[in-house]
């Protein structure tokens, strides 16, 4: 619903801040909906499966000199895991859900310049039973830790 309103400037408005940045030659990160981001090679199995549905892209050093901006889209060059593998990664703006710069020597670790929560809108709902089960896990696992301390057996009662 709020898509059709609101894209078309956050878009615009995401592609400003980026030339900005450019521009002045301030290195910084995005936050993007994994999903929708394009690597060319595709990225390995071992390296896609640790990924969340947002992902961060520090744009600093050669990432950052990699950067070429398109009508819709930015792109750069990247490396992931412990090889370095390198990839093109295409971001639509649509799909930028921050841009922010770090700061030095100041109060806030990062500054958030850009935040679009309306491209949180595509993100797929977890399933209900799995997060569920996967609390429950974690809730005995950590019961099971705290038992297994003996100062803790008063707490089996």
């Amino acid at each position: 619903m709020y898509k059709e309103y609101f894209e078309e400037i956050l878009v615009q408005h995401a592609k400003e801040i980026i030339q900005h940045l450019l521009h002045y030659k301030i290195h910084f990160y995005l936050q993007c909906c994994v999903e929708k981001v394009h690597f060319d090679p595709i990225l390995p199995a071992d390296i896609t499966a640790t990924f969340q549905p947002l992902i961060d892209f520090v744009l600093a050093g050669y990432t950052f000199e990699s950067i070429e901006l398109w009508e819709n889209e930015i792109s750069f060059e990247a490396g992931f895991g412990k090889e370095n593998f390198a990839s093109i990664i295409t971001v639509p703006f649509s799909v930028i859900v921050q841009i922010i710069v770090p700061t030095q020597d100041r109060i806030v670790r990062d500054l958030c310049l850009f935040v679009n929560t309306i491209s949180l809108l595509d993100l797929e709902s977890p399933n209900k039973e799995q997060t569920q089960e996967k609390e429950e896990e974690l809730l005995a696992s950590s019961k099971n830790a705290i038992l297994s301390n003996p100062d803790n057996q008063f707490l089996k009662h």
